[in-house]
């Protein structure tokens, strides 16, 4: 048997909803039980820890404006960079906290504060984990499992972020810088395919037309979800560009 098997099996039984969360709402520090919780808007949430800052820290840690929730966003990590410039292409989020609670489970002993709780523009709720398989323990996956159970039973869906595959990351860190909506100044958005693929330099003789040039307004289709290309592989000329009629 696995430690993480072991782990797992020690939760089976344990009521995920037996909880408290502990938490802030602009500035005014407050606590409940989980089952009472669910609309608590975690999505106003001030952060319940901040990074530890001490020398030659290896991780990474800034503010990211999120162009679609008009907000900045605190990551800790080049990963949880990605996902929220991944999920700001999407546009699928209404409003972004980071470090929204304290969870303590009190019959286990543990305790965990997810790294993102967001609400989406249909109203629904994510709460989420950015967290790299390699750095994954046993104790790790205890913690995910009791918080994916306790957030199935509220409602929300649960995410855990562990890999990001190939040029992920490098490709959305490029296509930040092409979200403003002045890269399509003169792109007739409509006449664009509904279905099929071409290559990236095909795809930049559709956008002559574009104020600011065709490169710049390709980059901008691509990253507002309007063109698609695999995320994962580096993007060339030869990338393969293509088209969803839904979008």
């Amino acid at each position: 048997m696995s430690q993480t098997t072991a782990w797992l099996e020690a939760l089976d039984g344990t009521n995920a909803v037996a909880a408290t969360f502990r938490y802030s709402l602009h500035g005014i520090p407050r606590e409940g039980h989980a089952a009472d919780s669910a609309r608590v808007a975690f999505e106003d949430a001030d952060p319940v820890r901040t990074p530890p800052s001490y020398p030659h820290r290896k991780s990474f840690e800034g503010r990211l404006w999120l162009a679609s929730t008009r907000q900045h966003v605190l990551f800790e990590s080049f990963w949880e960079r990605a996902f929220l410039a991944n999920l700001d292409r999407t546009q699928s989020a209404e409003r972004v906290a980071s470090q929204p609670m304290w969870i303590d489970w009190s019959a286990t002993g543990r305790s965990h504060a997810p790294d993102f709780f967001v609400r989406r523009t249909d109203g629904t709720a994510l709460l989420v984990d950015v967290h790299t398989k390699d750095d994954t323990d046993a104790d790790d996956e205890a913690k995910f499992e009791l918080t994916r159970r306790l957030s199935g039973a509220l409602g929300w869906d649960y995410l855990v972020v562990d890999e990001l595959p190939g040029a992920t990351q490098q490709n959305l860190r490029f296509l930040l810088r092409y979200r403003e909506p002045q890269w399509l100044d003169g792109v007739d958005i409509d006449a664009l395919p509904t279905s099929g693929a071409m290559s990236f330099r095909a795809f930049l003789g559709l956008l002559t037309g574009a104020v600011r040039g065709p490169r710049g307004a390709a980059y901008a289709l691509l990253w507002h979800d309007r063109a698609q290309f695999d995320l994962a592989r580096p993007l060339t000329m030869t990338t393969a560009i293509t088209f969803d009629g839904e979008q």
